[in-house]
């Protein structure tokens, strides 16, 4: 499959390319921008069958002037000083004329002394808006608002920012945008900086930018076109995760390929030849590598929570363009670039000569119990510590405190019970067409004010028919915080279940969606994980032709997995002092270190099997597969995880632990897993490792060994063992004519 292709492709690269460049334009220029389609409300994301969900549904029902959602104005003096008298007049009519002040989306505003602080430093404006926050609508409304308190509050003494659910999911998506603009640059630089000196050529640095660029302005647009015809909304996540996606593994499959048409070329074939011998070889690497991982992300299909499950489409899409980008639009820019593309750099390396990944294979070779006693142990005690994970649905603190919705929270909380920013609403509707009476409604009132985790129960209101009532709670704690979901969940919930007879109660607001997140999480570790590991393990037995090695690379990445989240409860929980990791960090996690820690895995057990082909014994075959292929692991895995480390600069808290988890997992993977662990289970577990495959010591085929022309001569005089030994001497007394640093046949 992959030599015909390769032969194709590396034959006709202008029309490759001209393909390539036409698909590209149209795509680009028919789609939408991916930010039309974008949602920062996490919340919308959720299945209908949740009670936050069905309460905001009644609430849009019986109470539409509320069913949008309320952001608060805290408005202080400049001077910090309490406000006065006059002051609180200005807070008045300055709420009556934003009111009025026809800005669309704004359906009502109010305030009264009721809402000024305990300390009187502040007074709140509740502003009424229509939609749902993260809606593009709701989004305008927010920056209309932001400017109309600027200029009706200029002169008067007073500031006033503005904060809530609205607020904040602005300010998320804003905070995502300039992240991607931050990820762009630093994984550009990384990237270049990195390829130029590990191959010591401009062009190589260059190239793979440009190239995975093109393709990562493709994936945006084909994705922006499938959220719009399907109508579904994409997370603000995905778009930083698309380019370190996309410049990650679409690097690594670039440096899959160079290493190995440079070896080709060291080994003294024509450009051609070794170009069309590195895209069949490393093809099904690739395809492979590329197959698991779009496994893996595939799995977030059966996700419950939207947010995770529109992940999906995007990151698949992206993988295979990547894919197809590698099989065939890469080698035909290198057919016609051939020797120079790895311009101005020089070999001058003598063949033979001794490595570090050399001196490491032989080791792993020769020891291969010492390297899974002493790695695997280590691994194991960081695993560990992954059970002292903790989830945080914090929304606000996980944003750069400059955030403006962030500055305006930090204000109220210093002034107001923390659940003033985020209320919960608690909402009865009758089950007929009875109007419910006021005696059950006073006494759900009064029974909420005694429940804990309850700081101010404001009085119910009563739609028009007296067939539903609406209860404001505001919570002793944050909103967003471990203890607010708890009570929530347990005493609040438990409160309101069936204490209004005839009636349904429900509780909704911002922490009884974070508590349904949790559930919908929970759920979705027990279907995902085991999904994606069975997937992953079916195509590592395909390319495997084997039942076992699978298994063992399955536990090997589980384990990284585990140890690389042990790391993070380490460093953020324990060192760090955070209350928790983002919610989302084990699911996302999971499926980029298993999936793309994989790649290397596969790299390095296809190169064993392989040695072992060419009638080495297994440590031999360990020990050589390490020398050529820890070099390509290794270049690879330090590019990936330096894409990941890019996230660390943006200054929100999910894509910094994201990016330290991932480049964590990767270092591991590309270190410790793929060039150590892994090779010395083989050697340990010998030709068991490869059952019920056909390879094994007494058939084992000596073709890898031979020059790349040496293969034509084969072909010519058949698959007899007396040529394989003449040709085999022949190859093991042949000077390297180019150095070693690639060695034999690196994939």
């Amino acid at each position: 499959m992959f030599a015909p292709l390769a032969r194709m492709v590396t034959g006709h690269p202008w029309r490759v390319l001209a393909m390539w460049v036409v698909a590209s334009v149209a795509i680009v220029v028919f789609s939408p921008s991916i930010s039309s389609v974008t949602n920062a409300n996490s919340a919308s994301f959720l299945p209908g069958h949740y009670q936050s969900v069905q309460a905001q549904v009644a609430l849009a029902r019986y109470f539409p002037k509320q069913s949008g959602n309320t952001d608060l104005l805290v408005v202080e003096r400049a001077d910090s000083a309490p406000l006065t008298a006059a002051d609180q007049q200005e807070v008045t009519k300055f709420a009556a004329d934003l009111s009025h002040a026809g800005i669309k989306g704004v359906t009502g505003t109010f305030t009264s002394s009721a809402l000024l602080s305990p300390n009187g430093k502040a007074q709140l404006v509740n502003v009424n808006l229509h939609g749902q926050p993260g809606e593009l609508a709701v989004n305008n409304t927010v920056k209309a608002i932001r400017a109309a308190v600027q200029h009706e509050l200029t002169g008067t003494g007073l500031n006033a920012g503005l904060t809530g659910a609205s607020a904040i999911a602005l300010d998320t998506s804003n905070a995502f945008a300039k992240a991607q603009n931050i990820i762009a640059i630093a994984t550009i630089l990384l990237i270049v900086i990195l390829l130029g000196l590990i191959f010591r050529s401009v062009v190589i640095a260059v190239l793979p930018v440009v190239l995975i660029g093109l393709i990562h302005q493709v994936a945006s647009s084909l994705v922006a076109a499938l959220a719009h015809a399907l109508g579904f909304d994409v997370g603000t996540l995905l778009g930083p995760l698309l380019i370190v996606v996309l410049f990650g593994i679409g690097t690594d499959y670039f440096v899959f390929l160079v290493f190995r048409y440079r070896e080709n070329l060291t080994n003294g074939a024509e450009p051609m030849e070794a170009l069309q011998h590195a895209t069949e070889v490393v093809g099904e690497v690739i395809s492979s590598s590329a197959l698991t991982v779009i496994a893996a992300f595939a799995a977030l299909l059966l996700s419950s929570l939207g947010l995770l499950r529109t992940l999906a489409p995007g990151l698949i899409i992206s993988v295979v363009l990547m894919l197809l980008s590698a099989l065939t639009l890469i080698p035909a820019v290198l057919a016609l670039l051939g020797r120079h593309v790895f311009w101005p750099a020089h070999r001058q390396k003598p063949a033979g000569a001794e490595t570090y990944s050399s001196k490491v294979g032989k080791y792993v070779g020769r020891h291969p119990g010492r390297i899974v006693a002493g790695y695997g142990g280590v691994l194991l005690v960081l695993a560990i510590a992954a059970f002292g994970f903790r989830a945080n649905y914090d929304e606000v603190g996980e944003l750069p405190t400059t955030s403006p919705s962030v500055v305006a929270y930090d204000q109220m909380q210093r002034d107001f019970p923390a659940g003033y920013v985020g209320p919960t609403d608690v909402i009865a509707t009758s089950n007929s067409s009875t109007p419910l009476t006021s005696q059950s409604i006073t006494a759900l009132t009064d029974k909420l004010r005694h429940t804990q985790g309850v700081a101010i129960v404001a009085a119910p209101q009563m739609n028009a028919s007296g067939t539903a009532a609406l209860i404001t709670v505001s919570l002793n704690a944050n909103p967003y915080s471990g203890q607010a979901l708890a009570d929530v969940q347990g005493p609040i919930r438990s409160a309101a279940n069936g204490s209004v007879p005839g009636a349904t109660v429900l509780v909704g607001g911002p922490t009884s969606q974070s508590v349904d997140i949790r559930n919908a999480i929970d759920h979705d570790l027990s279907i995902i994980f085991p999904v994606a590991a069975l997937v992953i393990f079916v195509i590592l037995g395909l390319l495997l032709r084997a039942v076992i090695g699978p298994l063992y690379l399955l536990v090997g990445v589980g384990l990284g997995f585990l140890a690389t989240l042990g790391i993070l409860v380490l460093i953020f929980q324990k060192a760090g002092g955070l209350v928790g990791l983002d919610f989302s960090i084990p699911i996302v996690l999971y499926l980029f270190v298993v999936a793309i820690g994989t790649d290397y895995n596969i790299l390095m057990t296809a190169r064993v099997r392989e040695e072992l082909r060419s009638g080495k014994e297994p440590a031999e075959a360990v020990s050589m597969a390490i020398a050529h292929g820890a070099p390509t692991v290794a270049a690879a895995g330090i590019i990936l995880a330096g894409t990941f480390a890019s996230l660390l600069l943006t200054g929100i808290t999910t894509l910094t632990e994201l990016g330290s988890g991932v480049a964590i997992g990767i270092i591991v993977a590309a270190f410790v897993m793929a060039p150590r662990l892994i090779p010395a289970i083989a050697g340990m577990r010998r030709w068991h490792f490869w059952w019920p495959g056909e390879l094994d010591h007494r058939t084992a085929e000596h073709t890898h060994h031979l020059h790349l022309h040496d293969r034509s001569q084969l072909e010519r005089v058949g698959q007899g063992a007396a040529a394989v030994d003449d040709l085999a001497e022949v190859r093991a007394t042949t000077t390297d004519p180019m150095g070693s640093s690639g060695d034999h046949q690196s994939s």
